[in-house]
């Protein structure tokens, strides 16, 4: 499995995975069956000379009778010498029925010379690495053996012989494998030399026919390949098997119809960008336009706030002298009258001057007068003025110094508008309830967190609660009243001044806004 792993790689091409696979493939066949070949040739020539052997032995058995009877070793020494002739015969005995020694031709080692071992029939008394020691009994009466002539499980001769009348002795004759082994070496080299002549050849004949088998398709990667870097349309050359043919063909249908996809896009680009050219003027003539009208509306704003401010200031002037004159007078009826004209001529005056803060910002000309300030004189000053309006409402008003700090740098004017601002509306929408003011530092801020118990704020109205002219009470019978650019004022001036401006809220859980500024101008 790993090695079948490592030919199908896929950072290998098709037509290199093909040739290892094929050529491994037989490369594995070509080497098992040399393997099986050189075992079954192996095997076929040691039942061979096993068999010549046996028949070697048996003869000389048979040759022997008379001289071991006669007690003639002369006679014995002429069959075995004829024994010795045969190849690979070593030596050869003729043993007593007692396995004493009658007569021995040539050597045989020790740990062999003497067999006990009484046998009835031909068969391997004995066998090291290179020798074989062949016995076969010697008989007053015997039919000769009749060799089978299947030897492939038994080295043994089927001896059929029919009931002996006495065993005289016993034929031994020593073999020597050399021949055998050698010839067995020769057969595995020229099977192993066949076999990997033959995978050689083949893997070369199956890599030129790979080769030329792929060739088409190396052609079409090269052309797809090309076609990526240039981002242009290049063609295949249809050729090669029926497969990659059609491959081609697929892949010039497609090229083709890029091609055409591509002519229509760049007609419609150009038409686009046409479009957005034309486009692109209007909207900066729009924008020209609006940013026109946006500085006349602001100028406007300012000029018309500012002009109205003089006859307002002017009302509330007339307003003081006839109440003064009416207080001389005693006419109290008339100095209440001229309390209400006093009254909304000074809220009429508030909502010009947040009119008139907005152009400026809106404009660019709200600038900053950054000085050093004390906390606890900023405390005391929204302690003189925010407990009159809590007690409107019946709301207790309570500011709680944590700073660990005495002075910070800002723009006492805008920062004290916002606070007054902030803490106004905590008390016009609390009643029976309590307005509290946290101030702390920390991180090189300075925290400013304003809670009220009042009617809180739903996330929808935390969402657009800093919008201009964007009140949380609205609508025709609304019960508070403003301009709705108290917060949105609020929140310029804070991030005028780098800092910014919270909200956290529940409906009718109060409310909480914290100031966040630098400790210093930065």
């Amino acid at each position: 499995m790993t090695i079948l792993n490592k030919l199908i790689n896929p950072n290998f091409s098709i037509k290199s995975q093909a040739i290892g696979i094929v050529v491994t493939g037989v490369a594995i066949m070509m080497v098992m069956l040399s393997l099986l070949t050189s075992q079954t040739v192996n095997k076929q020539s040691r039942d061979l000379m096993l068999k010549n052997a046996f028949q070697i032995t048996e003869g000389l058995a048979k040759q022997t009778v008379f001289p071991l009877l006669s007690g003639s070793e002369f006679n014995a020494k002429a069959a075995m010498e004829q024994v010795e002739g045969f190849q690979s015969v070593i030596a050869a005995r003729l043993t007593k029925e007692d396995h004493s020694t009658f007569s021995l031709l040539g050597e045989i080692p020790k740990s062999l010379k003497q067999q006990n071992k009484s046998i009835t029939k031909t068969q391997i008394v004995a066998e090291t690495e290179n020798y074989w020691l062949v016995a076969s009994p010697i008989s007053l009466q015997s039919e000769d053996n009749e060799l089978e002539d299947e030897f492939a499980f038994s080295f043994e001769t089927e001896s059929n012989q029919k009931q002996a009348a006495e065993i005289i002795g016993y034929a031994e004759v020593y073999f020597s494998k050399s021949n055998l082994i050698s010839a067995q070496k020769r057969i595995t080299f020229t099977i192993t030399l066949i076999g990997f002549s033959s995978v050689f050849a083949l893997g070369v004949l199956l890599y030129f026919a790979l080769v030329k088998l792929f060739k088409p398709l190396d052609s079409l990667a090269s052309t797809m390949a090309l076609a990526q870097q240039t981002t242009d349309h290049h063609f295949a050359e249809v050729s090669g098997a029926k497969e990659l043919r059609e491959m081609a063909k697929s892949y010039n249908q497609m090229m083709e119809v890029l091609e055409k996809h591509e002519e229509s896009i760049t007609k419609h680009r150009d038409q686009l960008e046409k479009e957005v050219e034309i486009r692109t003027k209007e909207l900066v003539q729009a924008r020209d336009s609006a940013l026109t009208a946006s500085r006349h509306k602001s100028e406007f704003m300012a000029n018309m706030s500012h002009e109205l401010r003089t006859p307002i200031q002017s009302i509330l002037g007339y307003g003081e002298l006839i109440t003064e004159e009416l207080e001389i007078e005693g006419n109290f009826e008339l100095i209440d009258d001229m309390d209400k004209v006093t009254k909304n001529a000074q809220r009429l005056l508030v909502m010009i001057n947040s009119l008139l803060d907005l152009a400026k910002i809106e404009a660019g000309k709200q600038d900053l007068n950054d000085i050093d300030l004390s906390i606890e004189k900023l405390a005391n000053d929204l302690n003189d003025v925010i407990p009159p309006l809590a007690a409107k409402n019946n709301n207790q008003f309570n500011i709680t110094n944590l700073a660990q700090q005495t002075h910070f740098i800002s723009d006492k004017e805008k920062l004290e508008q916002v606070l007054i601002n902030l803490l106004s509306n905590a008390c016009k929408f609390t009643e029976n309830g309590a307005v509290n003011l946290f101030i702390k530092t920390e991180h090189q801020h300075i925290y400013f967190e304003i809670q009220d118990t009042g009617i809180g704020l739903s996330q929808e109205q935390q969402d657009y609660i800093f919008e201009e002219f964007r009140q949380v009470d609205s609508g025709q019978s609304r019960k508070f009243s403003g301009t709705g650019l108290g917060l949105a004022i609020s929140k310029k001036f804070i991030e005028l001044m780098n800092g910014r401006i919270q909200v956290s809220s529940e409906l009718g859980k109060g409310a909480t806004f914290t100031v966040i500024l630098p400790l210093k101008k930065q």
